[in-house]
C-alpha cells in the first residue's frame, strides 16, 4: 500500500513540477490563475515539487523507509538551487540587482546546504 501511495504521489507531483517548469504561463491561465511577467515562482515551485517527487523515488527505493531523510533533502535543495541559478542566467529572476544578489546568495546556501547533507545520505 505504502508504494502504491508513493508512485502516485511521484505521479502526481512530478507531472505537476514539468508543467509548472516548462509552460508556467499557459498552466496559470488553463487553471485561471494569474499569469505573471516572467514565470518566476511558478518555475520556482515546480523545481521544489520536483525535488519532492525526486525525494519520494529515493524513499521508495530505500529497504526501511524512513520519514525525511538527508538524501531526500539533498534532491530538494539541489533541484531548488538549479532552478534559481537556471532563472538568475536567464535573466528572469528579478529586476533589481538586490534581488539577484538575494537569490544568488539563497542559490548558493542550498548548494551548500545539499553538500552538507551528501555527507550524512
Amino acid at each position: 500500500m505504502l508504494q502504491q501511495l508513493l508512485w502516485s504521489e511521484v505521479l502526481l507531483k512530478g507531472s505537476l513540477a514539468l508543467v509548472l517548469i516548462f509552460a508556467p504561463g499557459r498552466a496559470a491561465a488553463i487553471l485561471g490563475l494569474p499569469v505573471t511577467g516572467n514565470g518566476f515562482w511558478p518555475r520556482l515551485t515546480g523545481a521544489m515539487l520536483l525535488g519532492l517527487t525526486a525525494a519520494l523515488l529515493l524513499q521508495g527505493t530505500m529497504p526501511i523507509p524512513k520519514l525525511v531523510t538527508p538524501a531526500g533533502l539533498l534532491v530538494v535543495n539541489f533541484s531548488s538551487a538549479a532552478m534559481l541559478i537556471a532563472l538568475l542566467v536567464l535573466g528572469k529572476a528579478a529586476s533589481t540587482r538586490r534581488g539577484n544578489a538575494l537569490l544568488w546568495a539563497a542559490a548558493a546556501g542550498l548548494t551548500l546546504l545539499g553538500l552538507v547533507e551528501i555527507a550524512f545520505a
